[in-house]
């Protein structure tokens, strides 16, 4: 369940970014030795497309690679070209915003998230997520209702296990204020929080309405962490299907500063649950 073609295409484009600016080489120079555009060369070091054997070897060879660190790049390069799990899914598979969620997540130690309503994903019951899809703009198909709960069902497989994926979350209090699918919906979903709540590898904080203004006020963020140190964290802006994705240190220190400055506006765990517990009691 980890492999993921996600992680080493990224790994493998920065490692071409950073042989390229040590070779002191530009795009349009990369370009003119592959005979292609630099929009590709741009899109290969930034590990948002696959990347032929071929094409490293003519790019190793232009910056001057011994033959065991070409032979460490094929290995990538290979390794970025397997199936995702969820490419077997037609609708996930025409989402390339939606891939590189699912892939960065599978590929993922831990999982860092803030965001308003709704409940983020990982956290989110059945008849939860069916009725948030009922409210959608756009009416699903019975095939694409499936389809969704089986990626959604294998994702949240992260969450057990011997080497589960290790979740913080900080939901904002309209997260768990807003009814959806109606009070015994709503209820189950509450109480589904506070039992997962005492998974070793989750951890919930409830940010109240009265902790006031946050760094992250209108955002939903979330932070890939993973277990080989050459793989930056990634912060990811928006939602699933409408991502923007920042690996640069420069980028992502202030997402994750404003990420622990709202850790520390929230309740703890303890007393998130039972804020939790306490909305539930008052559903009927």
């Amino acid at each position: 369940m980890r492999k993921s073609p996600t992680v080493h295409r990224r790994r493998l484009g920065g490692e071409l970014r950073r042989l390229r600016e040590a070779a002191g080489r530009t795009h349009r120079e990369v370009a003119a030795h592959l005979d292609c555009s630099q929009g590709k060369i741009s899109q290969i070091e930034l590990g948002r497309v696959p990347v032929r054997t071929s094409d490293v070897r003519l790019m190793a060879e232009f910056y001057g690679v011994g033959a065991d660190q070409l032979a460490a790049l094929v290995d990538l390069a290979q390794d970025s070209k397997q199936r995702g799990w969820w490419q077997q899914y037609p609708t996930t598979a025409e989402q390339p915003g939606l891939q590189t969620y699912l892939g960065l997540e599978t590929a993922a130690k831990a999982v860092s998230c803030y965001g308003g309503d709704p409940i983020p994903e990982l956290l989110r019951t059945a008849d939860y997520s069916e009725a948030l899809l009922a409210s959608a703009p756009r009416a699903h198909s019975p095939g694409e209702l499936r389809e969704r709960a089986a990626v959604l069902g294998t994702r949240q497989q992260r969450l057990v296990g011997e080497d589960p994926l290790e979740l913080w979350a900080v939901l904002d209090e309209s997260a768990l204020r807003r009814v959806v699918g109606g009070p015994a919906v709503m209820r189950q979903q509450l109480e589904h929080l506070v039992l997962l709540g005492y998974r070793r590898n989750v951890t919930i904080q409830v940010l109240p309405f009265g902790a006031g203004a946050h760094p992250l006020m209108g955002d939903r963020i979330a932070v890939f962490s993973f277990p080989d140190e050459a793989d930056p964290q990634v912060v990811h802006l928006g939602d699933s299907a409408n991502s923007r994705f920042l690996d640069k240190p420069a980028d992502t220190g202030e997402y994750l500063a404003a990420f622990e400055r709202v850790c520390a506006l929230a309740l703890n765990p303890k007393d998130s649950s039972a804020f939790v517990s306490e909305i539930a009691d008052g559903l009927h």
